[in-house]
């Protein structure tokens, strides 16, 4: 029986979960015990999955074409390479239609990260009903499978009972790892009084310590917890670090963000705009964006941190691009220092407070934007609409021409900057500018 990774990809997750069911693959959970943010969370996943596989398929494709080879040869190193990535499963046929043949049809790589993810979702839906019962069940034990595929560590953790509003869940609730099964059980203060082991704290048993990232040496600081009888020390695999009910979401879009920084500029902005379509998942971006810009505002100093605050949208790569533009990323990136910048006391044109707090759906859903050139800086203005105001605000983005913007060289943050803001009175004044050119939307 085949499978066609193809249109599987362009599914939604309900009709996903439906094609690979039909095909013989079984799923641990039901489908309609998600909320409705895990929906969002699950198409994050697939929105981060698709643009991972497209962006290795290209790098690919770049290096075939550079090397000059045939259809049939490209066919030869582009599978293998795939292979190699963990995209596709030793063994698998392409037929010539584009489907995958034999035993094992779902590449093991997409299988183990979306099970994961959709764990991850199912415990943050869990996550939630656990908290709303707390009057009832305040008390949470962990709860481990147990069996032969258990980690020695999640095994260390079964059956240790904390209070709901323990600090230690921030990073204990499950899942912990890749393929993580455990889980948490909510108890009474009678099943508590009946518990062998009783309640503990995890109260000067935090520790931090620098957990191995990638494959460079990394390593990143993360919160785990010493076993105060053992000695030993539990953090959650690299990459699990967040309680999924916690901002799981919005880290997932956070992560889509930086995936995309690094990707091809078209590519990442199409995965952007199909995924931020989702309106938990915005809400889920202002909301942390928002927080972070009221933290900066308050303390007034830069302290070289950034936020990832969009993309551009495919039709503006394009537009760009015939216009001899093509930047080094389609990610726009605010920086401290530019927010400190543009939000400064008596700056003419300042943006309201409210305007910030919806940053990331203003940039994804402006009024127009329009091209403005120059020899050496050309910028994007987008434009939009104020609340409660017949003026509309401006914000300029620069970085457009590869190379020149101090951000290209970070890992982590787009190309694109927000600049400078403004706020006008006459849209007909862009009208009449000779620079200036609507490449989206449009202004009257």
């Amino acid at each position: 029986m085949r499978v066609d990774l193809g249109y599987a990809m362009t599914l939604t997750p309900e009709k996903a979960v439906a094609y690979f069911e039909s095909k013989g693959y079984a799923f641990g959970f039901r489908w309609q015990d998600v909320a409705d943010e895990a929906h969002a969370r699950a198409f994050t996943v697939a929105g981060i999955l698709k643009l991972d596989v497209l962006s290795d398929i290209r790098d690919a494709q770049r290096k075939i074409l550079q090397q000059g080879q045939t259809l049939e040869e490209a066919k030869k190193t582009l599978i293998p390479l795939l292979e190699r990535k963990g995209w596709l499963g030793k063994g698998l046929k392409a037929s010539p239609d584009g489907e995958l043949e034999g035993k094992k049809l779902l590449p093991y790589r997409l299988e183990t990260i979306f099970r994961t993810n959709t764990q991850s979702a199912y415990m943050a839906g869990r996550y939630q009903r656990l908290r709303e019962n707390v009057d009832q069940r305040p008390y949470w034990q962990y709860v481990a499978v147990m069996d032969s595929h258990t980690r020695p560590s999640h095994a260390a953790l079964h059956g240790r009972v904390f209070r709901y509003d323990d600090a230690g869940w921030d990073t204990l609730f499950p899942p912990n790892g890749y393929n993580c099964r455990c889980r948490v059980r909510a108890l009474t203060a009678d099943q508590l009084a009946r518990h062998p082991i009783g309640l503990e704290s995890t109260d000067d048993y935090r520790v931090t310590v620098d957990q191995p990232q990638g494959v460079n040496g990394k390593t990143r600081p993360v919160t785990g917890w010493k076993d105060p009888k053992t000695g030993q020390v539990f953090t959650p695999d690299a990459g699990f670090h967040l309680n999924p009910g916690k901002g799981y979401l919005r880290h997932l879009g956070e992560q889509l963000l930086n995936r995309a920084a690094r990707a091809d500029t078209r590519l990442a902005a199409q995965a952007v705009e199909e995924t931020l379509g989702q309106p938990a998942l915005l809400h889920a971006l202002n909301r942390d964006t928002g927080h972070w810009i009221s933290q900066v505002m308050a303390q007034r100093q830069a302290r070289g941190d950034f936020r990832p605050v969009g993309a551009l949208r495919p039709a503006v790569v394009d537009a760009l691009a015939d216009r001899g533009v093509v930047p080094d990323s389609a990610v726009i990136t605010l920086t401290d220092a530019n927010l400190l910048h543009v939000t400064r006391e008596n700056t003419p044109g300042a943006l309201p407070a409210t305007f910030w707090s919806v940053l990331v759906s203003s940039l994804y859903r402006p009024r127009a934007i329009l091209y403005r050139r120059h020899p050496t800086t050309p910028v994007l203005l987008y434009v939009f609409d104020l609340e409660e105001s017949a003026r509309q605000g401006v914000v300029a983005i620069e970085g457009l021409v590869a190379g020149q913007s101090a951000g290209a060289a970070d890992s982590k943050v787009g190309s694109l900057t927000v600049s400078a803001v403004d706020i006008v009175s006459d849209l007909d004044a862009f009208k009449h500018q000779a620079d200036d050119e609507v490449v989206w939307g449009r202004l009257a």
